[in-house]
């Protein structure tokens, strides 16, 4: 009789056995993993947010603000057309004053690596063929198909001025540059 008046003992689980030890436990212990993983893909793949030469950018925007506006000044236009089959870029420049011998033409475009995207720029001398006519080599660029890259910013540049512009695919489309207002 004894044993039917007495409370039954309850039955305890072991600590590590307690359903409420993953909603305790479990949360911040996730937490703690997901930043481990984290810290790891910053460490291994992250983009440099600072470039090595920032204070040398940083003096040239000035210089680059008076090469434009001396584009506009010049009242500066361009038409560049690449032919592929003979390996050329041709320009035709027009504007005020006197044309320069030789111009610099800078092609940027953006080239994926096995960890990190990099910006690759190809710069080809264009020499004065005619008034107002150049003509470059087009050895320096990368072949133009249907599975390479179909957007280069350009730079036609001398001393004095500067024109700017984007060339989406240029095996197919010619591009215009004017100094910008």
């Amino acid at each position: 009789m004894e044993a039917s008046l007495m409370p039954p003992k309850s039955r305890r689980d072991t600590w590590y056995r307690e359903p409420w030890l993953l909603l305790v436990a479990g949360g911040p212990a996730f937490v703690v993993c997901a930043s481990i993983y984290t810290g790891y893909i910053a460490m291994h793949g992250a983009d440099k947010v600072v470039a090595e030469d920032y204070y040398k950018q940083g003096l040239m925007i000035n210089k680059d603000i008076q090469r434009d506006a001396k584009a506009r000044e010049l009242q500066l236009n361009a038409y560049i057309n690449a032919d592929l089959t003979n390996s050329k870029v041709r320009l035709q420049l027009s504007g005020k004053g006197n044309l320069p011998e030789t111009i610099q033409l800078s092609l940027a475009n953006a080239a994926k690596g096995s960890n990190s995207v990099s910006e690759v720029i190809r710069r080809l001398p264009l020499k004065q063929t005619a008034p107002g006519h150049y003509e470059g080599e087009l050895k320096l660029m990368p072949k133009v198909g249907e599975d390479t890259v179909k957007l280069f910013h350009i730079k036609l540049e001398t001393t004095d001025w500067r024109l700017t512009g984007d060339w989406f695919d240029p095996g197919q489309k010619p591009v215009q540059l004017n100094a910008a207002k």
